[in-house]
């Protein structure tokens, strides 16, 4: 479950039953609506992680087909030209052949002997010889253009696929997005007194340690360059997730916020946690160092940094920010190391 559901609705449930609902509003739900409300929020919110899993990758793959089609539609142009020219030198042979046809066979008549006739019998045919190479080599060059034609064309359909994918996906995402939101606002709204009194209550009770508004320190690191990531990560606690984010400034998404962090400590990661996990060399859960990537659910659609003592920080969910944590043991399927 993610941070949104985790602690929103655990304080909510807490409330319930340490405040009272005779303390609460005539209008708020009952104690099994909000175990309904925590279970959809949950279910959509995994539903996000892999839809928004699934829009990064996508992207990745609009990357390589836009290359591709750069190199495809080079081939063509060249393989084109060829073909232009390799047909040209064919109509000009053949323009030459055609006029030389009564020259040829005058020649052949001049002949002083059978011997001389015999070679220039020859040389005529080796001239025919060369115009058939030349109108092969003319098909040949026009094939190979048709060719690179079609596959620029596919390769262009199938770009244009991807984009269209981007699009669906993306408004299924803004759908979801705005579902969550609005579950999460209302029982927000039902509750914010409780909330306030049972945060504040928790934020005593686990001191500098607890996500909250005031700073909180990178932890030790084992070395330079994952000192630097923990701290580029610990230095945007607060900033809020957004699907496909990779900045401070526009928000994070889950992988957005690790290949931001790692960046760095000059580390590329792809925009992807199972990229992310693919790509990288994996360590146990017994080895786990502050730094190492965490990553989560089947098939993998959440990633978060681990920061030792069974927490890590990461960029969760939908009206959630990036924020300090308990790893989710639970969900918990490998993790990586980069560097």
């Amino acid at each position: 479950m993610h941070v949104v559901a985790r602690l929103s609705i655990a304080v909510l449930l807490a409330t319930s039953a340490t405040v009272g609902v005779a303390t609460l509003s005539s209008a708020a739900p009952s104690r099994e609506e909000v175990e309904q409300a925590e279970a959809r929020l949950d279910s959509l919110n995994q539903e996000l992680s892999l839809m928004v899993e699934q829009y990064n990758q996508a992207q990745l793959r609009l990357q390589e087909v836009q290359a591709r089609l750069a190199d495809v539609r080079a081939e063509a142009q060249t393989a084109q030209a060829t073909a232009d020219r390799a047909t040209t030198r064919l109509n000009s042979s053949a323009a030459r052949a055609y006029q030389g046809v009564g020259s040829q066979i005058a020649l052949l008549f001049d002949s002083a002997s059978m011997a001389d006739f015999s070679d220039r019998l020859e040389f005529i045919g080796s001239m025919a010889q060369a115009d058939s190479d030349l109108a092969l080599e003319a098909e040949l060059a026009r094939q190979d253009a048709r060719w690179t034609a079609a596959e620029l064309a596919a390769t262009a359909e199938e770009r244009q696929g991807i984009v269209d994918d981007l699009a669906a996906k993306q408004d299924q995402i803004e759908e979801r997005v705005a579902e969550a939101r609005d579950l999460f606002e209302t029982l927000d709204r039902q509750y914010h007194d409780a909330l306030e009194a049972q945060a504040a209550a928790e934020a005593a009770a686990a001191g500098s340690g607890g996500v909250g508004t005031s700073p909180i320190p990178p932890p030790p690191a084992p070395n330079a360059n994952v000192a630097a990531v923990l701290q580029a990560a610990y230095s945007v606690i607060g900033t809020p997730y957004q699907y496909g984010g990779t900045s401070p400034e526009t928000g994070f998404d889950c992988s957005g916020f690790t290949m931001w962090a790692w960046a760095h400590a000059g580390v590329y990661l792809p925009h992807s946690s199972a990229s992310q996990y693919a790509s990288l060399p994996h360590v146990a859960q017994s080895d786990l160092q502050a730094g190492d990537l965490l990553f989560f659910y089947s098939p993998i659609s959440h990633v978060g940094m681990y920061v030792g003592g069974g927490q890590m920080i990461h960029s969760p969910t939908t009206g959630s920010v990036v924020s300090v944590v308990s790893v989710y043991w639970d969900s918990f399927v490998g993790a990586a190391r980069p560097g």
